[in-house]
Formats: C-alpha cells, sequence, structure tokens
C-alpha cells in the first residue's frame, strides 16, 4: 500500500489543477451513397452449384400407408397429367414449366422464369421465353 507522500509523489501537482470542461464539436452528420453497383462478369459465379428440384404435386398419406408401402406402390398426387410444375432453385420459386418425356426420363420444358424480384410470388413474376 502507498504511503499519502508516495501518492503525492505519484500524482505531482494533478490535485491542484482545476478541471476544465470543454464544449466537443462532432462534425454534421451525412449520409455516405450506399456502395456502387458492381457488374460482376458470369464467369465470376458460373461454377457455383445450386440444386434444382421440379415440384410435382402433393400428397397425403397416412404413418401407415408409408410403412406398408412397397416397390411399384403408385402415389396419387393432387396435379393432373400434363399440368405445369414449379421449378425451384435452392428452395425458391424460379420457373414453372411442363413435364415432358424424353426416351425413358422425364423432363421440364420451361416456358416461364420468374423476375427475381417477385421470387417468392410467382403470379406476380415476369415471364421470359425459355
Amino acid at each position: 500500500m502507498l504511503t499519502q507522500r508516495e501518492l503525492d509523489d505519484f500524482l505531482g501537482n494533478f490535485h491542484k489543477q482545476k478541471t476544465s470542461i470543454k464544449k466537443v464539436k462532432y462534425p454534421a452528420l451525412r449520409a455516405d451513397p450506399g456502395l456502387p453497383q458492381s457488374r460482376l462478369p458470369v464467369d465470376f459465379i458460373d461454377d457455383v452449384t445450386v440444386e434444382i428440384w421440379a415440384e410435382l404435386g402433393e400428397a397425403s398419406m397416412t404413418v401407415r400407408d408409408i410403412l406398408n408401402m412397397k416397390e411399384e406402390t403408385v402415389i396419387e398426387l393432387d396435379k393432373p397429367a400434363g399440368d405445369t410444375v414449379n421449378l425451384k432453385i435452392n428452395g425458391r420459386d424460379f420457373a414453372r414449366g411442363e413435364v415432358i418425356i424424353i426416351g425413358n426420363n422425364l423432363g421440364i420444358r420451361v416456358d416461364r422464369i420468374y423476375d427475381p424480384k417477385t421470387y417468392n410470388d410467382p403470379d406476380k413474376g415476369v415471364g421470359k421465353d425459355g
């Protein structure tokens, strides 16, 4: 523990000085413009992998029905054959198309690509030929 003399020596004349208060002047606030929109070349993202899936329809089944399923079980979906299907990329609506048969495979002929600004509302999307 410090003695009073050591404390006085340490603090020096600090306790004898008057404290002055000065008003601080800050520069006026101004909004900085946002970062300029950068245009990246497509090459920058052309190797990014995304998941794409077609929403063919939905069905409701009981757990018992699912547990009793066997190979060649047919699940009836709520969409009729030839109806349009939604395409999703990473879980978000992206386009719509028609299911087609190519040899022994199913495919989708895209007939509308949704506007990215209305990604989650396909009815407001702007169509593009595809």
